[in-house]
């Protein structure tokens, strides 16, 4: 039960399902795997390379450092009275556009 789980038994399961029913979510789902050539049968010789190399060095790798999106600006607060404003603007707008519709 618990191999089954530690080595991705229920991810084939579910890459094999996909693949019979819904093979563009498949697609969508598992793009990296198809990209580097890893089927549902392939997945436990994977999780065991994987866990020999972690037991091989098992310290963590160097994290890069976190660098923002500067080009996001959020806008300023409106002001209270900006606020009324631009509501009482989309009222009038509203009002007069009910207004040409009944005419």
């Amino acid at each position: 039960m618990h191999r089954e789980r530690i080595f991705g038994g229920h991810v084939g399961e579910y890459m094999e399902y996909l693949e019979e029913e819904d093979n563009q979510k498949y697609q969508e789902h598992f793009a990296a795997f198809i990209a580097n050539d890893v089927e549902a049968d392939g997945l436990e010789e994977l999780y065991e390379s994987v866990h020999e190399k972690i037991r091989e060095d098992p310290s963590a790798s160097e994290k890069k450092a976190f660098s923002p999106d500067k080009s996001f600006k959020r806008k300023a607060k409106l002001s209270y009275d900006e606020r009324k404003a631009r509501v009482q603007e989309k009222k009038d707008a509203k009002k007069a556009e009910m207004e040409e519709d009944e005419e």
